[in-house]
Order: C-alpha cells, then structure tokens, then sequence
C-alpha cells in the first residue's frame, strides 16, 4: 500500500489528507550539504559519482554538485561531476553553490562552461537582520554585491537561484524588498532557506504563503519556488512536509539528513513520506542501497533506530507486539503483516519485517523462529528453554547466537535418553 487511496478499511488514519496531490520536485543536496558536515569526510570523486547513480536509481531529477569556489579539489570534484552527468545522459538538473559574490559565480559559471553542461547556479543571500549585523553588512550593499553577482552569471546565460539564507528570522518587509530585487535582476528560482532550523511548521506555512505572494505580485512570469530546511530544532522534515503542502514546487534534502550541525531534511524520510502520501511516482526500492553508499562515502554510520533504513528499522522483539505480526504471517496475510505494526511497510523500500528473540519476547516470538530456520515449532520444552535462555541475556539474540543455544538444547537432551 504505498498511498491514502490503497488504505484498506482495517487501517483508520487521522491525518488530515494531503492538501496537495500533485508529486512534487526533490533536489538531492548530499554533495553540497553533506561536505559540510563537521563529523563526514569529503568523499572521493569515485564515491560522488557512485551517490549521482543511486540519485538516478531513486528517480530524483534534481542535484546540488556543490561548492566550486571553495577550493581546488571542490572545484575539480564539481567539474566531474557535472561531465559525468553530461556522459551518463540522466534527466538530473544540476546546480552548483555560489556566494554572493563574482569570484563563487565565475567558479560556478567555469563548471558550465568547461561541462558543457546548463548548470544553474544557487546564490546565497544572507537576508536577515542579525546575519547582516553580525557580518557588518547594510542591506544596501548586499545588493549591490547581489546586483553585482546576479547580473555576472546572467550576462554568461545561466539561469540563476536567488537563495535567501535565514530567510525564517527576516522581517516581511525586508523579504519583499529582497525578493523584489532577485526577480527584478533575472532569478528564475527562489530558494527559501531555514538556515538556522528557526522555523516551526506553522511559521514555515506564514513564510512560504508570504514569498508566493511577493512572487505571484512581482514576477510577471513563471518563477520555481524551493525550499530548504535546517535541523537544529529537529522539525527539518515537518517543515518539508508542510512546504510541500504549501505549495512550493522543490524541496532540498541529502541523504541521511547530512549537514551543517544537526544536519538538514533526510532524503529516505522524505521521500518514504511522499510515497507514502501519493506524492511520490517512483519505488523506493534503492532507498537503502542510496543510504549505504552516502554512509560508506562520508564515512558515518547508520543509526540502527534510523527510520526507514536503520538495521533495527522493521525488527520486532516485544512478545506482545511480535504476536500480532506472526498471527498475520501464519495466516498468509503479508499486507497486514507489514502494517500492523509498523507505519512504514518493509515492503515500500524492499525489505521485510522480522521476528526477534529477545529479553523481552514471548513463546509466539520463539516459535515464529524455530518454523523459519529448520527446528521443530511444536516442541514446548524446547522454546520454553530457548526462551528462558534468551532472558538471561542483555540484548536480541543473532540467529547464528539462537542455533547454538537450540543445538546446545537438544544435545544435552539427547545426552540423557
């Protein structure tokens, strides 16, 4: 069941239906966000463009390359990146990071040119009033410097994104005034950024009605509206939810969430979310395989609570709960079996729910165990003993841990006929 329309009735749902249907665009920005993060390494050439080919496996049409400017690796790094995607032929728009000034825009603007590729070129704005102060800039000059940027990657003919950092701590007053400029100079993107993870959804929903209707006001022509959230508050991927609800037409996030501090919007969740809520076209069955290769490229781990696609994402080990998955299973129901205790059916993203034996795991557990991996199931004494030898352990036991118990078991029962 992968939307609101295949629920069947044994599945009430309280959420409130999506208020929009229509699927939405995902730009992958792990090449860009995930560099940034103090904890991940910046992967090898080979490692990016193994991420591009999952990016394409997974259906995404949209990718950030990176930071071109920030230095000569970075630079040469971009620039395969985009060659590697002129070559592969995948329908993947690709940007590349720039600050708001001529040196970040002709970094950008040498990818595009040296690619051949029609890089568009995301310029960071810093709009709100305590960034200025802090970097001892007047919203004078940061226009002029926009001005100076904008016009500079516009006269080599790229299409330019007005990013707008902090936008969720900037007056409306000063928001208006900035977007006004952006569309003004040629941007045929804005990009409204959370830069800090400020917003909550309620304040992501005022902000982003705010910005449509500066744009609807004072473009004049059709203007990609994007946004792109923080995590520090932890609301990264409820902000992204609601700003698909509110209408904007992109939304940034990377894989498992890498980023700058907390990180940003996890893709895996994000797009388990939209599936889930028929806003998603394509499977998810690569959505691991993505994960895998993003950890093993900036060298982070997996957390095995990880939603999604954490080791321990779809194992059950309560008694109580294990039940009513083995009851299903027994009786040939595999929908209700992947749903009854999880939101997330394993089937959406290729991979199965399991029984664990554990601490805190009942007879049903053992028995479900024992019918899977060759053992009798109807022997009582032996899952009571299984069962009990498990509860003097700290955590779930492997299986290979469960067929030297159950072999030890049945040896030393065999010993004494």
């Amino acid at each position: 069941m992968n939307s609101p329309d295949d629920t069947p009735s044994a599945l009430y749902d309280w959420n409130a239906p999506p208020a929009r249907r229509r699927p939405i665009d995902v730009a992958d920005s792990t090449l860009c966000d995930g560099p940034l993060s103090p904890s991940a390494i910046d992967p090898a050439p080979l490692d990016k463009r193994r991420l591009l080919t999952r990016m394409s496996e997974l259906g995404l049409r949209s990718a950030a390359l990176g930071h071109p400017a920030f230095g000569p690796r970075q630079f040469t790094d971009a620039l395969d990146l985009a060659r590697e995607l002129m070559r592969a032929q995948w329908p993947i728009d690709a940007s590349c990071a720039a600050r708001a000034n001529v040196k970040d825009v002709a970094s950008a603007l040498d990818v595009r040119e040296r690619s051949g590729l029609d890089v568009e070129i995301a310029v960071a704005v810093p709009v709100s009033p305590i960034r200025l102060e802090a970097e001892g800039i007047t919203i004078d000059r940061l226009q002029e410097a926009t001005e100076t940027s904008l016009a500079f990657a516009l006269r080599a003919g790229a299409r330019v994104v007005g990013v707008l950092e902090d936008a969720s701590r900037t007056p409306p007053e000063m928001l208006a005034v900035l977007i006004r400029h952006l569309l003004a100079l040629g941007s045929t993107a804005i990009r409204v950024c959370d830069s800090v993870g400020h917003a909550t959804p309620d304040g992501t929903r005022a902000l982003i009605a705010f910005v449509a209707e500066q744009v609807k006001v004072k473009g004049g022509r059709a203007v990609r509206l994007e946004w792109h959230g923080q995590q520090d508050r932890g609301l990264a991927l409820a902000n992204a939810m609601t700003a698909v609800d509110s209408g904007v037409d992109r939304v940034l996030a990377s894989a498992l969430g890498l980023g700058e501090r907390s990180g940003t919007v996890p893709m895996e969740l994000l797009l388990t979310n939209l599936r889930l809520t028929g806003r998603w076209p394509h499977t998810l069955g690569a959505l691991s395989e993505y994960c895998e290769t993003a950890a093993a490229a900036f060298g982070v781990a997996i957390a095995p609570e990880h939603a999604v696609v954490g080791a321990d994402a779809f194992r059950m080990g309560n008694g109580a709960h294990a039940t009513a998955m083995v009851k299903a299973l027994r009786a040939g129901d595999r929908w209700l079996a992947d749903n009854v205790c999880s939101a997330v059916p394993a089937s959406l993203v290729g991979a199965e729910q399991r029984v664990d034996v554990s601490p805190v795991s009942g007879l049903s557990n053992v028995r479900w165990w024992l019918s899977q991996h060759g053992y009798d199931a109807t022997d009582l004494v032996l899952m009571r003993e299984l069962l009990l030898a498990v509860k003097q352990t700290q955590r779930a036991a492997t299986d290979d841990e469960l067929r030297a118990m159950a072999d030890a078991l049945l040896s030393t029962r065999a010993a004494r006929v």
